[in-house]
């Protein structure tokens, strides 16, 4: 069974609540409270609240003061759809049990990845608590696997996560330190080594490979179209992001290029 848009449609409903989940991280407001518009402070009705349907019915605009709602919210949205209907697809098997494992797992990381992207995006700053929670559950699944799937611990994927994890980690530091922190801060190297432990060794060269190229690239394009100055700061969480969820997705979409590439 095809289980991309029944988790696609699950992703809008979540994407909704990662937009709501952005600005109040930032206010400290409580997430248990009503949506209500940012400019008028109205609350938002049930109906102008169904994930993308509502913007374009709206045409991207309060229903009360027509102030221009943010592309941010039905972007967020489509992309959690999105990740979340491809995870469906390539991750989960209804008959297998350690299926439903992964999936949660990454559904979880892509929750929390799309929170820090547009986060780091807006404010260029990333929130550790979602950064804390994306670690405590790889470390939950990689405990998971070793206990799960017995074997060696040289061996096993625990093992080469925490090296992952580890060597990113290292790394960053290492370019924050001679830096002083203009190329990147601290919050990227605890992201890192998030990044290297879901990924893990020997990927992890791989992952900042496509995260430096992919940032290096949208850089080069932002500054040609006058937006930044080879002197801005360009927010790099989303890059690393990406090149995470890149390779942890293409050995399900295209394993066999996975192999002759990485391995």
């Amino acid at each position: 069974m095809n289980f991309f848009f029944i988790f696609f449609f699950f992703g809008l409903i979540i994407g909704s609540f990662l937009n709501v989940l952005v600005y109040r991280l930032r206010d400290t407001e409580t997430l248990m409270g009503r949506s209500f518009c940012r400019h008028c402070k109205h609350q938002i009705r049930w109906y102008d609240n169904i994930p993308l349907i509502s913007f374009i019915l709206l045409r991207g605009a309060c229903r009360d003061c027509e102030t221009r709602i943010s592309w941010q919210y039905p972007m967020l949205e489509l992309l959690t759809g999105i990740f979340f209907g491809l995870t469906g697809f390539f991750f989960f098997d209804p008959l297998i049990f350690t299926s439903y494992i992964e999936t949660l797992w990454i559904l979880v990381l892509i929750s929390c990845f799309l929170v820090i992207a547009v986060y780091d995006i807006r404010h260029m700053e990333i929130p550790m608590v979602m950064l804390f929670i994306s670690a405590f559950a790889s470390i939950l699944f990689l405990l998971y696997t070793f206990f799960a799937f017995p074997s060696s611990f040289f061996s096993s994927r625990l093992f080469f996560g925490l090296s992952g994890g580890l060597a990113v980690c290292g790394f960053f530091f290492f370019l924050v330190w001679i830096s002083h922190e203009r190329w990147m801060g601290w919050g990227d190297v605890w992201l890192g080594a998030v990044s290297g432990m879901i990924v893990g060794l020997p990927l992890a060269l791989p992952m900042l490979t496509v995260s430096f190229g992919v940032g290096a690239i949208t850089g080069l394009i932002i500054i040609a179209m006058k937006k930044k100055s080879m002197k801005s700061q360009i927010p790099f969480a989303p890059f690393l992001l990406f090149g995470t969820l890149f390779i942890l997705f293409l050995p399900k979409i295209f394993p066999t290029l996975m192999q002759l590439l990485f391995l």
